[in-house]
C-alpha cells in the first residue's frame, strides 16, 4: 500500500492540484461578485429609505393651526356676508402660519397650489398684490394673497420644504426600480458563479474517484494473485495518456492535445479547459498583439504578486519597445512614466534602464543588449516565459510529468557503454534513437554492483547462464551459444567481429 501510495502523490500530482486551484479562483472570484452586488443593492435600498424617511410626520401644533384657520375663515365668511368692504378680525394665527398651510392646500383642479418655477410665483405674487388693491376683494382671497406675499417674502424656501416633505411618485418608482434591477443582477450573477464552482467541484469528485479506483484494484489483486491484473493495466494505460495529452499541453499542441482527449473520452480527467485560455493568451502574442495577455496578467494580479512574477513587467516593456519600432517615442516615454515609474527591484530598475536607453538607438542597431530587445525572437521568448508563469500559477512542475517519467528511466538505465559504437546493446532504450539523445546530458545510473547481461539473448549472466568467451575474446551467455549452435550444426557466429568458430571453442570465464 506504501508503494501505491507513494505512486499516486508523484505522478498525479497535477491531477487533484489544478482542479483545486481553479475551484479556488472561482470562490474567490464569486466572493468578490457577491460582494459588490451585495453593496449595489444595500446602496440603491439606502436611497429609498432616504427618500421616504424626508416625508414629515403631522404634528400638535399643525394640527392646532389647521382647527384655529378653520374658525376664523368661517368668521371671515360670516362677515362677509352682512358687511361690505374690509372687516378686521383678531386671531392668534399669523400670517407666516396660514400660508404654510395654504401651500399644502389644493385648489379646485386638485393641484398643489405652489409655483414649480420660481418666475411663475413672482408672477402670481404680482397678480395677487393687484387683486388685494382692489376695492370689494373677498376676505379669502385677502388672506391667500397675505399668504402668497409670505411665500414671495421668504424666497422659495416653502417651496423646497414642500417637495421634500411630499416626494414624488415618480422619483420613488425610479429608485424602486433600481432596487429591483440590483436585485436581479445580484440574483442572476450569483446563480451564475454558484454554478461555476459547482462545475469546479464536480470536476475534483471526479478525479478523486479515478484516483481510488486504483487503490481498490491494486488491493484486490493482491488479494486475489490469481486474478487478472487486465483492469489495472487499463488504468494504467489511461495514465499514459493523461501523461501523453498533458505534455502536449505543455509544448503549447492544444488543438492535437484537445483532439486525443476527445477521443479517448478522458477530457475530464485532463486539464484541457485550464490550458484552452492559455491559447488564446499564445495566439495573441504570435499576432504581436499585448491586449489578451495585459488583460490574463490583471485577472491573476494576487497571484502572480504572490509568486513574484515579471510577466507584466516583460509585457510593459514588449509595449515601450514596438512604440519606439514605429517611431511614437513621445508616447513611450509617456508609457514607460505610466507603468514603469513605480516599479522596485532590481530586477525592474535593470528594465527602465534598458527601455530608456533604447530611446537613443535606431532599430536597426547591432549593439546589445539593445540589438535583443529589437529582435523578432523576442515574442518567442514571452510566448515561453508565459508557458513557465501559467504552470508555476498552478503550482505545477516546470517539466511535464511525462518528460519526468521518461528521464527517471532513462538515467536508470544508462550506462558509458550505451554511447559506445562496439558495446551498445539493441535491446537497451539508451542505446537507440532518440531516446539517446534524450538521455545524453542525464547523469549514468548508480549501480553498487555490476551485473552481465548477454549482448545475443539480452539475459543476465549468472550462474543459470555462465558466461562462455570466443576466440574473438567476446563473452556472451552460454544459452545463446548452445542454442545458436544447436540451430546452425554446432556453429556459432560472433555478432560483434562476424566470424564463425564452433561451440565447443568457447571457454569458461569467471568473474570475481
Amino acid at each position: 500500500m506504501t508503494t501505491i501510495s507513494t505512486d499516486v502523490k508523484t505522478l498525479e500530482h497535477s491531477t487533484l492540484k489544478v482542479p483545486y486551484e481553479v475551484l479556488n479562483k472561482r470562490f474567490r472570484t464569486a466572493q468578490k461578485i457577491l460582494d459588490r452586488e451585495a453593496a449595489y443593492v444595500a446602496q440603491a435600498g439606502s436611497e429609498v429609505e432616504k427618500l421616504i424617511g424626508e416625508v414629515p410626520l403631522p404634528s400638535r401644533s399643525s394640527m392646532s393651526v389647521l382647527s384655529g384657520f378653520g374658525s376664523t375663515s368661517r368668521s371671515l365668511d360670516a362677515g362677509d356676508s352682512h358687511t361690505e368692504g374690509p372687516i378686521l378680525v383678531e386671531s392668534s394665527i399669523n400670517v407666516q402660519s396660514i400660508a404654510a398651510l395654504l401651500a399644502g392646500v389644493k385648489d379646485g383642479s386638485g393641484e398643489p397650489m405652489v409655483c414649480d418655477n420660481p418666475q411663475d410665483s413672482s408672477v402670481i405674487k404680482g397678480e395677487n398684490e393687484m387683486d388685494a388693491e382692489e376695492p370689494g376683494i373677498s376676505t379669502n382671497n385677502r388672506i391667500a394673497s397675505l399668504s402668497k406675499r409670505s411665500m414671495s417674502d421668504n424666497g422659495h424656501g416653502m417651496k423646497m420644504e414642500h417637495s421634500r416633505a411630499r416626494p414624488k411618485v415618480k422619483d420613488v418608482a425610479k429608485l424602486l426600480g433600481v432596487l429591483v434591477e440590483r436585485l436581479g443582477s445580484l440574483k442572476r450573477k450569483a446563480g451564475d458563479s454558484i454554478q461555476e464552482e459547482l462545475e469546479a467541484a464536480n470536476t475534483v469528485r471526479k478525479r478523486v474517484q479515478h484516483l481510488k479506483s486504483y487503490t481498490v484494484q491494486a488491493d484486490a489483486v493482491q488479494s486475489s494473485p490469481s486474478q487478472s491484473n487486465a483492469v489495472q493495466k487499463s488504468w494504467k494505460r489511461s495514465r499514459l495518456n493523461r501523461m501523453l495529452i498533458d505534455h502536449l499541453l505543455r509544448e503549447g499542441m492544444y488543438d492535437t492535445a484537445r483532439m486525443l482527449a476527445d477521443d479517448l473520452g478522458i477530457k475530464e480527467l485532463t486539464n484541457v479547459d485550464v490550458f484552452w485560455a492559455a491559447k488564446e493568451v499564445e495566439e495573441s502574442l504570435k499576432r504581436h498583439e499585448t491586449g489578451r495577455m495585459v488583460q490574463w496578467c490583471y485577472e491573476n494580479k494576487s497571484k502572480l504578486r504572490k509568486i513574484r512574477s515579471t510577466l507584466e513587467l516583460e509585457i510593459r516593456v514588449q509595449e515601450f519597445i514596438e512604440l519606439v519600432r514605429h517611431g511614437r517615442r513621445n508616447e513611450a516615454v509617456k508609457h514607460a512614466r505610466k507603468y514603469l515609474a513605480d516599479s522596485e527591484g532590481e530586477e525592474y530598475i535593470s528594465a527602465v534602464k534598458k527601455c530608456m536607453g533604447l530611446l537613443a538607438f535606431p532599430v536597426s542597431t547591432s549593439l546589445s543588449p539593445y540589438a535583443e530587445l529589437f529582435s523578432p525572437d523576442r515574442w518567442n521568448q514571452l510566448i515561453a516565459h508565459f508557458r513557465q508563469e501559467h504552470a508555476r500559477l498552478y503550482q505545477l512542475a516546470p517539466n511535464s510529468v511525462l518528460e519526468a517519467v521518461v528521464q527517471a528511466g532513462l538515467a536508470a538505465l544508462k550506462t558509458p557503454q550505451c554511447y559506445r559504437s562496439d558495446t551498445k546493446n539493441t535491446n537497451c532504450p539508451v542505446c537507440t534513437d532518440p531516446l539517446s539523445a534524450l538521455a545524453l546530458h542525464l547523469p549514468y545510473a548508480h549501480c553498487a554492483h555490476s551485473q552481465l547481461v548477454c549482448a545475443i539473448s539480452g539475459e543476465p549472466i549468472n550462474e543459470n547462464n555462465p558466461p562462455l568467451v570466443l576466440p574473438s575474446s567476446f563473452v556472451y551467455g552460454s544459452n545463446a551459444l548452445h542454442e545458436m549452435a544447436k540451430n546452425n550444426s554446432g556453429k556459432v557466429i560472433c555478432p560483434r567481429s562476424n566470424k564463425v568458430f564452433s561451440v565447443t571453442e568457447a571457454e569458461k570465464v569467471y568473474v570475481m
